[in-house]
C-alpha cells in the first residue's frame, strides 16, 4: 500500500532520526508521495496554582536558537524531494500532530518510540502511544 500524504515527527531525538529515516524511504519509494516534518514546539508551563517561576535571562532566546536549529537539520534530511516540507507546531506534541495530521489530510502518521519504560509511561504519558491510540489514520512507530 502506498502513502500519498506522510507526516513525521521530528524532535532531532535517536528516535526521531530513525522513523525520519522511514518516512523518507516510504516516500522516496511512492513518487508523487508529499512529505511533511512536523517539529513541534511544546512550552511548559511556567504556573500553576498561583505560583510561577523566573525563566534565566536569554532561556527563550536558547529555545528558538534550538528550534531553528531543528528546523535546518529537517529540511537538510528532506531537501532532495520534490513535494516535502517542514512545519513548526505549537501546543501540546500528540496533541499537534493529529491536529495537523487531520487538517491536512495526512494518510500516515510516522514517529519514533523512546521507550520510555512502563513506569515512567504510565506516569508521564507517551507521545506515540496517544498519537497511536487516538488517530484516525495508520500509524508507524519506529524503535
Amino acid at each position: 500500500m502506498g502513502y500519498h500524504n506522510v507526516l513525521a515527527a521530528y524532535d532531532g531525538s535517536k528516535a526521531s532520526e530513525k522513523a525520519l529515516k522511514h518516512a523518507l524511504q516510504l516516500v522516496e519509494g511512492n513518487p508523487g508521495s508529499k512529505l511533511t516534518v512536523a517539529h513541534v514546539a511544546a512550552r511548559p508551563s511556567y504556573t500553576f496554582a498561583g505560583y510561577g517561576m523566573i525563566l534565566p535571562e536569554g532561556y527563550e532566546a536558547q529555545i528558538k536558537e534550538y528550534e531553528t536549529s531543528i528546523i535546518a537539520q529537517a529540511k537538510a534530511k528532506i531537501e532532495h524531494l520534490p513535494y516535502s516540507k517542514v512545519v513548526l507546531l505549537s501546543g501540546t506534541p500528540s496533541n499537534a500532530i493529529l491536529e495537523y495530521a487531520k487538517e491536512n489530510q495526512c494518510d500516515l502518521i510516522v514517529l519514533g518510540n523512546r521507550g520510555l519504560g512502563p513506569i515512567r509511561e504510565w506516569m508521564l504519558g507517551s507521545v506515540s502511544h496517544h498519537i497511536a491510540q487516538q488517530s484516525q489514520v495508520p500509524v508507524l512507530i519506529v524503535k
